[in-house]
């Protein structure tokens, strides 16, 4: 650490937390209550956790410089519009099917349900690679933070996040997860917000010449109206994109976890209704990045350090904690990178855990005890610890992309055949030759859209949609309901 005050202060954050979040999640005797918490927790914690998994160290480290960077502006905030018009519509299709749904223990199995035992079974993978991607370069972006305070390297700094990530996976399963989430959503609310504020009373430029020399420079545009497909940040991109990637995440297991952790089909719809009004984070950290601009705008970066970032240029911020920030605070800027990436690695550990156990393990061993399948489940947190550090360390080659772009391009490949399944099964639509047809529609649609350098937030609801015309078109009987289903309506 630059500072051993900024040592002590992350690890006193990171070692309450963990104690705080174990006291929380209480004792763990079953897989219900390790992956599910046995629908026992309030709707607050939950929309917090939802929120926490969301907010990575990406939207940290990676916003502030997009803003910041030649060209770089607001524009952003529509993805943050469409994401969290997302968690509205997810509220509104599937919190109360998949709470009331009997029989069925994870997404993918109401999937099967809806649809076919064929269809939930190809949806299953199609979530763990998702789960995969995203989880990879988060962790990735965290290390390259650590790496920036310690110089340890980036292997050893994913290391380090994985270990704490999977102890607080492995203490009690989701109870631990949310609740940690919880603490964690507060700290990098109040992170946040520090952020703007300390940034900008560090600013020596009067506040109006700041105002006209950011919009002089083009970055206080907010809205993009163009028609033309190439741009990834027009408003049309940017909404109908981020909607029909958030309905995909809706047919992971994480969704499952977090609706089936919820008191009642009320309080889940209730918690991921508030979660859309969580994104206002997004928006502080975007002022982030103005801030930024205006400060090195007044003390310029040597040319070392300028060419660090033209290289890598998420490391923007995490040199200003470094090199700007007075010990102590640095520390509490560097702890709120820390909390955003491991909220979001505990819950992928999780929801990669889960389905391991219920689709892989319990058919090998059907008969085990409720204490060997616990013992599974940790166990296969830390398989799936080591396939993320091993994804991360494989996408530290693309750094220079632009860690924004790899978090929402790489996803984007499998988000549309997801989005398209979890709409045909929310319907009953479809049957496995019809999705397998419609899902290599699908893909085709993506990898055309790629080839024409077509923004890849659309990549997401063209071949999703398109998947779901071929699938009706193929099969316009409804199949039969299966009895384990007893929700289906969307009141």
């Amino acid at each position: 650490m630059s500072h051993l005050l900024d040592g002590a202060i992350v690890l006193a954050v990171m070692a309450g937390t963990t104690w705080l979040g174990h006291w929380l999640g209480g004792n763990i005797r079953d897989r219900s209550g390790f992956f599910s918490a046995g629908g026992t927790l309030p709707w607050w914690a939950v929309s917090a956790s939802i929120i926490a998994t969301l907010v990575s160290s990406v939207t940290f480290v990676s916003v502030p410089a997009a803003v910041f960077r030649d060209g770089g502006n607001l524009t952003y905030a529509q993805v943050v519009l469409g994401l969290a018009l997302g968690k509205l519509f997810i509220a509104a299709l599937l919190a109360r099917p998949y709470y009331e749904s009997r029989g069925v223990r994870t997404a993918y199995e109401y999937i099967g349900a809806r649809m076919d035992m064929r269809t939930g079974e190809f949806s299953m993978w199609l979530g763990l690679v998702l789960n995969v991607i995203n989880s990879g370069i988060k962790l990735l972006t965290a290390s390259l933070v650590l790496d920036v305070i310690t110089a340890w390297g980036l292997p050893a700094c994913g290391v380090f996040i994985v270990l704490l990530s999977l102890l607080w996976s492995a203490l009690a399963g989701v109870r631990t997860v949310i609740w940690t989430d919880f603490v964690l959503f507060v700290f990098m609310g109040l992170g946040a917000l520090f952020a703007l504020l300390f940034v900008s009373l560090r600013l020596d430029t009067p506040p109006m010449d700041a105002w006209r020399w950011l919009d002089a420079q083009g970055k206080l545009v907010l809205f993009d109206f163009s028609t033309d497909p190439t741009r990834r940040y027009s408003i049309w991109a940017g909404v109908l994109g981020s909607i029909g990637l958030s309905l995909a995440t809706g047919a992971t297991q994480a969704t499952w976890q977090r609706v089936r952790a919820c008191r009642s089909a009320a309080d889940a719809r209730r918690a991921y209704n508030w979660s859309a009004v969580f994104y206002v984070m997004h928006l502080v950290i975007l002022g982030v990045g103005l801030a930024l601009a205006v400060y090195y705008m007044a003390h310029p970066l040597d040319a070392e350090t300028l060419a660090d970032v033209a290289r890598e240029p998420d490391r923007i911020f995490p040199i200003f904690i470094v090199h700007d920030l007075p010990p102590g605070v640095s520390g509490l800027f560097i702890a709120a990178i820390f909390a955003a990436a491991i909220s979001t690695q505990d819950s992928a550990l999780a929801e990669a855990a889960d389905v391991t156990v219920h689709h892989v393990y319990e058919r090998l061993v059907p008969h085990a005890t409720e204490r060997a399948y616990l013992l599974a489940s940790r166990l296969s947190l830390a398989f799936w610890s080591l396939v993320f550090l091993a994804t991360a360390l494989f996408f530290s080659r693309f750094t220079a992309e632009g860690l924004l772009d790899l978090t929402f391009k790489l996803p984007n490949y499998v988000y549309g055949p997801i989005f398209g399944t979890i709409v045909l099964a929310r319907f009953g639509l479809g049957r496995f030759p019809s999705f397998l047809a419609g899902f290599v529609v699908a893909c085709s649609v993506v990898a055309w859209l790629s080839s024409q350098s077509v923004a890849y937030f659309f990549w997401c609801p063209l071949s999703g949609l398109l998947m779901v015309a071929v699938v009706w078109g193929l099969d316009r009987r409804r199949p039969e309901m299966s009895g384990v289903v007893a929700a289906t309506r969307s009141d």
